[in-house]
């Protein structure tokens, strides 16, 4: 089979280049034929002398592990698109990504500074501790398992370990043969004990060891020696790791139960990166963080910010807008504030009289705590109907619809007054992004097969599908007028897409890494997008050429919003805070901290005066980014993370979702 370049497994995926083997598999470089994309297609090496009962018992639970996997929505974690069966043996499909495994790279390059070692376990720690959220463990993280692009780590193989062991608790199957690599496995999966996180959290240490030592932490000449090293015997002090070291350390105790979990690991890691002070300077108190709102004024602003007729005076002057702009000095960025400790996820965040600090450049009040405030609020609405979650949700500028994506498939377009959904996809998706036209007419919906779907609202039917784009889109925005409609593209672009004719009209290149995020200004005069390599760009959307680019994020963009008079753009990101920004001076004017999960998800209310942002934490915050308010609540009735937020077009709701969706009253 080594040499079978060409074959054609399960009817759909052409094998064309043999990438990697070991223990536990075979993966190839292929190409889906259905889809036209290139994939990873790994064989699973079943052991030999199965019966026919033992073998169809792993298949099935090579799909089982497959499915689980698949539902680990982090771009540190590879994508599972498919499981198949060919030839006896269970085939996993996944996004084929084009970088070197950690092991390959300190053999090729030598051991990592302890800097990039630190940057690659950030990524690897968060993406580990996103699959424990979910009550996955990888049990088989090694070098061999990790792959590193230039800004992205991904880890690949999740449940492949326990698909070849034969027992639930063990590491050996029943013949004794030993399932990964000895080097890496913690010593209570040695003794036979059940693996869980704090495995995960070993073998992350012993990788990262291995990564700037250039050896792994324990080995002897034979696996006896080895798993009495690993089990009895002191770890070697590091000599390379620099600051690292004590966390490798810790990392790497006997005791499972004095290892620190994954998320926190992720926070040391990029603590040490300069992402996140942990105090603030000696001698020096810093700002306490903006508080979230709990009730917002009434709104007086229209139901959807009125599109500019063609000739009316932009909201920016237009030297602003077509000529780069001059060199500024740096912005005066706000310091960031760990939030206070909350007792338990829907812990009231108080906020009362204190007093005011008002921002350079910007427009945004800090709160201090103090006083007491009420309980966090339980949602007005809940609408079930998907059965994963929800990634994706955007009322409809007339307030008439709410349509939502899922990872189950599925799009739903929802009557806000009945509460009812119609599916307008079924089995097409995940669908990870999703946007109204302006006049309410047409849904677009981005796809994890790279393509974009339009439906007739009032049909509730396809019209079209946008075609030519490599992976996963995760981003779609229309113009104001209608017509553009502006996508991820291929690789880390932006894709313009001529609404009428349903053809991509050229592709903007600046971003280093995968957009994320996509909005159009009020005015339809600037773009921006937000992506993987930290930043925000914004563009002149007439003639397509760059305006600038703000920096600040120490992580991922994920996701940007204009507010209503086009002057400020708000981002939310890896690094758990929401950013503000001036797109007139384009600098930040306020740094938004208090989530402790990735926010996933920001939105604008129509009035300008308050932002919601949705987090991994399970919550959602609205700022009062206008002037004070006199309480503050979290918006926390959700189970699981959250990847949404929207606000109704009236301003009275905010919706968002895990695999419920559901909305508060505001008003």
């Amino acid at each position: 089979m080594v040499g079978n370049e060409g074959r054609l497994v399960a009817g759909r995926y052409r094998l064309t280049a043999l990438i990697g083997q070991g223990g536990m598999g075979r993966v190839w470089r292929g190409q889906d034929e259905r889809l036209n994309r290139q994939v990873a297609v790994k064989e699973v090496l079943l052991p030999a002398g199965l019966s026919a009962g033992e073998r169809a018992e792993l298949i099935q639970r090579t799909a089982r592990e497959a499915e689980v996997a698949a539902r680990l929505g982090h771009p540190g974690i590879i994508t599972v698109h498919d499981v198949v069966t060919e030839g006896q043996a269970p085939w996993i499909v996944m996004e084929y990504v084009s970088g070197p495994s950690l092991a390959r790279l300190v053999e090729r390059e030598g051991r990592l500074t302890w800097q990039r070692a630190a940057e690659v376990g950030a990524q690897m720690a968060d993406a580990l501790a996103h699959a424990h959220a979910e009550k996955v463990v990888h049990r088989d993280l090694k070098p061999d398992n990790v792959l590193v692009l230039e800004r992205r780590t991904v880890i690949t193989d999740f449940g492949i370990a326990r698909v070849l062991d034969g027992s639930a608790g063990t590491r050996l199957t029943r013949t004794g043969v030993v399932i990964g690599t000895p080097q890496f496995m913690s010593p209570e999966q040695i003794e036979g004990r059940e693996a869980t996180s704090a495995g995960d959290v070993w073998a992350l240490g012993a990788t990262l060891y291995a990564a700037v030592e250039g050896t792994a932490p324990f080995d002897a000449p034979n696996l006896t020696a080895l798993f009495h090293a690993i089990l009895s015997k002191a770890l070697p002090p590091p000599r390379h790791a620099g600051p690292l070291a004590p966390l490798l350390e810790s990392m790497l105790v006997k005791n499972a139960d004095e290892r620190p979990r994954a998320a926190v690991i992720a926070r040391r890691l990029g603590e040490l990166q300069g992402r996140r002070p942990s105090t603030a300077t000696a001698g020096e108190q810093p700002p306490e963080p903006p508080r979230p709102v709990a009730r917002l004024s009434t709104v007086t602003a229209p139901a959807r910010v009125p599109q500019q007729a063609v000739g009316t005076p932009p909201v920016h002057p237009p030297t602003e807008l077509d000529s780069p702009a001059p060199p500024r000095p740096p912005a005066r960025v706000v310091p960031e504030v760990r939030p206070m400790a909350e007792p338990r996820r829907r812990a009231l965040l108080l906020a009362g009289a204190a007093a005011l600090t008002t921002v350079a450049g910007g427009g945004w009040w800090a709160w201090k705590a103090g006083g007491q405030g009420e309980s966090g609020r339980a949602s007005d609405t809940r609408l079930s109907g998907h059965t994963r979650g929800v990634y994706a949700l955007d009322f409809s500028p007339d307030g008439r619809y709410l349509a939502t994506g899922s990872e189950d498939r599925t799009a739903r377009l929802w009557n806000v007054a009945t509460r009812k959904s119609t599916i307008l996809a079924d089995d097409d998706g995940p669908f990870w992004a999703l946007a109204f036209s302006p006049d309410s007419a047409l849904l677009a919906g981005g796809s994890d097969d790279g393509t974009i779907s339009l439906w007739n609202v009032a049909a509730g039917t396809r019209v079209a599908t946008l075609k030519g784009l490599e992976d996963d889109v995760v981003a779609v925005a229309f113009s104001p007028d209608g017509k553009t409609l502006a996508s991820r593209g291929v690789e880390s672009a932006v894709a313009l897409w001529n609404v009428g004719s349903r053809r991509l009209e050229s592709e903007l290149e600046g971003h280093t890494s995968r957009v994320s995020s996509l909005a159009f200004s009020p005015d339809g005069r600037v773009l921006a997008s937000g992506a993987w390599d930290n930043t925000v760009r914004l563009w002149n959307a007439h003639s397509r050429a760059p305006i600038g680019t703000l920096t600040g994020h120490t992580n991922y963009v994920s996701s940007v919003a204009f507010s209503p008079d086009g002057r400020t753009l708000v981002s939310g990101g890896w690094d758990s805070t929401v950013r503000l920004w001036s797109t007139i001076g384009r600098e930040m004017t306020g740094t938004l901290s208090g989530h402790t999960e990735v926010v996933r998800a920001v939105a604008f209310s129509p009035n300008g005066k308050t932002v919601a942002s949705a987090a991994e934490d399970g919550s959602v915050r609205l700022w009062d980014v206008a002037g004070p308010q006199t309480a503050g609540v979290v918006l926390s009735d959700h189970a699981g993370a959250l990847c949404t937020v929207a606000f109704s077009p009236d301003g009275k709701m905010v919706a968002s979702a895990d695999t419920a969706v559901r909305w508060w009253s505001v008003v």
